[in-house]
C-alpha cells in the first residue's frame, strides 16, 4: 500500500480531478472546478490549465477483441501541461472476463505525472489506434478514469475503476 508518510523526498501525483473525456481521436481536460490541474512530478508543484482538443500520442494498432489501458501523463519541461499517452499491453477481452488475464498498468514516461486513464475494449472487426482512431467509432468502446497514481493493482473482472 502507497503510504505519503513513506516518502523521504520526492512524489509524483495528481492533486486535482482532471475530467478527461473524448469524442474523437483528440482528448479533453475539462476540470470539474473549472481551474484546470494540479500535479507533482519529484516533489516539485506544477499547473495545467483545461485542454480542449490536444492531440493523443499515436501508438501501436490495438487488435481486434482485445481490451487495452492507456495511461494519460502531463509533462513539466518546456511548458507544464504537455499530454502524452502510453499504452498497456492488450489483452483478450473474454480472457479478463473468465479470469485467465488482468489487465496491467502501463509505465509512465519518464519526467510525467500520470493524471488518468482510458480503458479501450474492442468488438468485433475493429481495431483502434490512439492518435488516430475515433474513441466512439463503431465496435470501440472507451471509458475514462482520472488518476492521483498509478493504482497498485491489475484491473480485473472484480476490480475496475473504469466502471
Amino acid at each position: 500500500m502507497f503510504n505519503l508518510s513513506e516518502l523521504p523526498r520526492g512524489g509524483t501525483m495528481c492533486l486535482s480531478k482532471t475530467g478527461l473525456i473524448s469524442t474523437d481521436a483528440a482528448m479533453d481536460i475539462v476540470s470539474p472546478n473549472g481551474a484546470g490541474i494540479d500535479f507533482a512530478i519529484g516533489g516539485v508543484l506544477y499547473h495545467a490549465a483545461d485542454q480542449i482538443n490536444t492531440a493523443i500520442t499515436a501508438c501501436d494498432e490495438q487488435a481486434v477483441l482485445t481490451t487495452c489501458i492507456y495511461l494519460v501523463c502531463m509533462a513539466a519541461a518546456v511548458s507544464p501541461g504537455t499530454m502524452s499517452v502510453v499504452k498497456g499491453t492488450e489483452v483478450l477481452t473474454a480472457d479478463i472476463a473468465s479470469d485467465k488475464c488482468v489487465l496491467t498498468w502501463p509505465q509512465p514516461l519518464v519526467n510525467t505525472c500520470p493524471i488518468g486513464a482510458f480503458k479501450v475494449v474492442l468488438a468485433s472487426t475493429a481495431t483502434f489506434t490512439s492518435g488516430t482512431t475515433q474513441v466512439d467509432d463503431a465496435n470501440v468502446t472507451t471509458t475514462f478514469c482520472d488518476l492521483f497514481v498509478v493504482p497498485d493493482k491489475p484491473v480485473t473482472s472484480a476490480w475496475n475503476p473504469f466502471a
